[in-house]
């Protein structure tokens, strides 16, 4: 086989400087504490706790909200 490689990285956009994203930076930057979650997209704190499987082998995940409301699958850690 030849050393071509399928994928390569680039360098993404940053999002644009609008108001909102100012705040979400700020809000992003701020300490928390650590029993609660904070979203590493928007930075929101309002979750949803989600449950996959039945029995013994459930798996819970926290959603963000506001996220999930926008129509996008983010994890909360």
């Amino acid at each position: 086989m030849t050393d071509k490689r399928r994928f390569t990285v680039i360098d993404g956009t940053p999002a644009p400087d609008t108001p909102a994203e100012q705040v979400r930076k700020r809000v992003r930057a701020m300490p928390r504490p650590k029993a609660m979650p904070q979203c590493g997209r928007c930075g929101g704190r309002e979750y949803i706790e989600a449950k996959i499987g039945i029995g013994k082998s459930v798996t819970k995940q926290k959603l963000c909200v506001l996220c999930l409301m926008q129509g996008q699958r983010v994890v909360m850690g």
